[in-house]
């Protein structure tokens, strides 16, 4: 199998891609000018059309007296700022107003004075179904608010919603045989002795109430007490018989994490409504400075400035130009096959690099010191060389290369490129090479009577040229000297 088919994976350099693009920056602002004299072009005249479009409805609108007075009115969209800045100055001071007075955001969650009330509802024989709708009846009682209406009389400051809120009823069920039947609260308990086997199951409910210091919470447990018997009496009536006995009462100190959730919900609902309030103000300031407090509506009709869109399209053009011509010769360094790089030179073509010989952008040129600028960056310290000391060292390079192969005498001088540019490196080049027969230059590719001479000469010496030169027939050059069995000593890339 021949070199050049060898596997070979050719990787995309980006900063060659970006160089390549740079060096066509005529293109890329030719484009620029190009679309965005268009696209100004375009909205001028757009707008000229819809400006005389105007002129002719208001005259016609004028002939039929269909004119309307002009009104001036207030700003809608300051309208609206101050409507929700009132909103949420109004639900400020509701929250400031709760946060200050109510009970519950002064409680220390950490200190709470905490009541129990632990009853025993004896249903005797009455069955399943009695005992749950007595049990539910006591939990809706203790849960809906009547009990904290109830308590409302031992203390007027505070609110039957944040009393209930502090009231709450658990309810357990406890097995009954020959046996203690114990209830254990948080500082005391109570022992009830249950006889007889058979009978309906007993059911304990408990009733917690949580105050703002122990003076009150002895006060709603009285009143809690009162509230559970006089309620107990309407059930009899209203349900069925049963027995309610206080097992235990208790008050202790506890801790609530859910309080102080709670309390610090509402104050962060505060610091949000007021930074809400803040923006709001902030940007009522920047509408009115933009937009006035007052618009004009009525006959009144406002025309663009042709001008003034025309240069805002152009100003876009030019940027759509710009990225349309990058994305061109994208497409272009990508699909053309021209030589472009000469980073893997070797492994692509399986050949060395003998030389790469550039030469400086024409100073006459116009903007030619901006040509030379990307070369001095694109090839750092190798820019400064000329073009003579670049030949001198290819030459060189030749010179080894010739030597490793054991002394040739005749090389042809083969490539791809126009005869003319070829000649004229051959000419400089000759004088380089004493002792050495270089020949005129060959286009093997392209001449049958060239690759007949082949066999006249020791070895072949490729001239290529980076975007002019494909990279196909560079491999198949390279494989027609191969398949004849004559040396190939490298290619100079101008």
């Amino acid at each position: 199998m021949n070199e050049y088919q060898e596997s070979y994976e050719k990787e995309i350099s980006l900063t060659e891609l970006l160089f390549f693009c740079l060096k066509k920056w005529r293109w890329i602002v030719a484009a620029m000018l190009i679309v965005g004299v268009l696209a100004g072009a375009y909205k001028y005249q757009s707008t000229v059309r819809d400006n005389q479009a105007k002129r002719e409805a208001q005259n016609t609108a004028e002939e039929g007296e269909e004119t309307m007075e002009t009104e001036i009115i207030s700003n809608p969209n300051i309208e609206y700022y101050n409507l929700a800045i009132e909103n949420l100055q109004q639900e400020m001071e509701g929250l400031k107003d709760y946060i200050d007075s109510s009970v519950i955001m002064k409680l220390d969650p950490y200190h709470l004075a905490t009541g129990s009330l632990s009853y025993y509802l004896d249903t005797g024989d009455a069955g399943e179904n009695v005992r749950n709708s007595l049990i539910g009846a006591y939990e809706d009682f203790s849960t809906d608010g009547r009990l904290a209406a109830e308590m409302m009389g031992e203390d007027s400051g505070i609110s039957e919603a944040e009393l209930q809120y502090l009231i709450s009823f658990e309810s357990k069920e406890r097995p009954v045989t020959e046996e203690s039947y114990e209830l254990s609260g948080e500082e005391a308990s109570a022992q009830i002795q249950i006889v007889g086997v058979g009978q309906s199951k007993p059911n304990v409910f408990q009733i917690q109430i949580t105050a703002d210091s122990e003076e009150s919470c002895e006060a709603y447990m009285e009143a809690a007490k009162r509230a559970i018997e006089s309620y107990g009496a309407q059930l009899q009536e209203q349900i069925g018989s049963h027995g309610l006995t206080l097992l235990s009462e208790s008050q202790t100190e506890r801790i609530d994490r859910g309080i102080q959730s709670y309390q610090n919900e509402v104050l962060n609902s505060y610091t949000t409504t007021f930074t809400q309030l803040k923006n709001m103000q902030t940007e009522l300031e920047t509408v009115v400075e933009e937009e006035g407090e007052t618009i004009v509506v009525g006959e009144a009709v406002s025309y663009a400035s042709p001008v003034r869109e025309g240069v805002k399209f152009a100003v876009i053009g030019v940027v759509l130009g710009a990225f349309l011509a990058a994305f061109i010769l994208v497409v272009i360094y990508l699909m053309s096959g021209k030589l472009q790089s000469t980073e893997s030179f070797r492994e692509e073509f399986g050949m060395p690099l003998l030389g790469q010989i550039t030469k400086s952008p024409a100073k006459k040129r116009i903007f030619g010191f901006l040509d030379r600028w990307l070369q001095r960056i694109e090839e750092g310290e190798y820019a400064d060389i000329t073009y003579e000391e670049q030949l001198k060292i290819a030459a060189a390079n030749l010179k080894t290369a010739i030597s490793k192969d054991g002394g040739m005498k005749r090389i042809m001088l083969a490539g791809t490129i126009a005869k003319d540019e070829a000649e004229a490196f051959r000419t400089r080049l000759v004088p380089e090479l004493e002792g050495i027969t270089v020949s005129a230059y060959e286009r093997i590719v392209f001449r049958a009577s060239a690759l007949e001479e082949l066999d006249r000469y020791d070895g072949v010496l490729f001239l290529e040229k980076r975007g002019v030169s494909y990279t196909k027939l560079i491999k198949k050059e390279k494989s027609l000297v191969a398949d004849r069995n004559v040396a190939v000593l490298g290619a100079v890339v101008l």
